[in-house]
């Protein structure tokens, strides 16, 4: 069995699942790093030279390998989620865990991130927020919803996420 992170960009994914790992017996896979290594190039260069729709292919055949692990806190993309067999095919072995910060917690964090992010270069933040608001729905189909806010550590979410995937687990036996 695995715990999937989703949730938009700059929820805390990467450092969360980080956190997990290091406080149980999970080990860790980020999809974002899996598709570097595909591609042999970074996720910016894969969106400029590229483009989108090669991105998501190299992100679906990321999600397959990640889905068919065992034992893994598996960090995804903030698009993963949009994509209904990428869901369907990490829900096999995954209990699906979504970080719902509010959007005021993405703005703050992104305003540093900008440049590192492909998809925000270039947009407003009107642009970025109803990318965000599209985005919900699918985020909301999750097993567990965590509330985000700033201030928390990655320790104190990962800790919070194995309990709840724990009582998860036994509401489920």
């Amino acid at each position: 069995m695995n715990i999937v992170l989703t949730g938009f960009m700059a929820s805390g994914k990467t450092q969360i699942s980080k956190a997990i790992a290091a406080a149980s017996k999970y080990k860790l896979i980020d999809t974002d790093d899996m598709i570097v290594e595909a591609a042999g190039k970074s996720i910016n260069r894969i969106f400029s030279e590229d483009g989108e729709t090669e991105f998501r292919l190299i992100e679906r055949d990321a999600i397959c390998r990640a889905a068919a692990l065992d034992g893994y806190v598996i960090a995804t993309g903030g698009g993963v989620p949009t994509n209904r067999a990428n869901m369907d095919e990490l829900r096999k072995n995954g209990i699906i865990v979504n970080l719902a910060p509010n959007f005021s917690v993405i703005q703050e964090r992104l305003e540093s991130a900008r440049s590192s992010r492909p998809l925000l270069r270039n947009q407003s933040i009107d642009e970025i927020k109803k990318r965000f608001d599209d985005r919900k729905p699918f985020y909301e189909e999750c097993d567990i919803k965590i509330n985000i806010i700033n201030g928390r550590t990655p320790h104190s979410y990962a800790i919070e996420i194995l309990k709840a995937v724990e009582s998860y687990i036994k509401t489920k036996r």
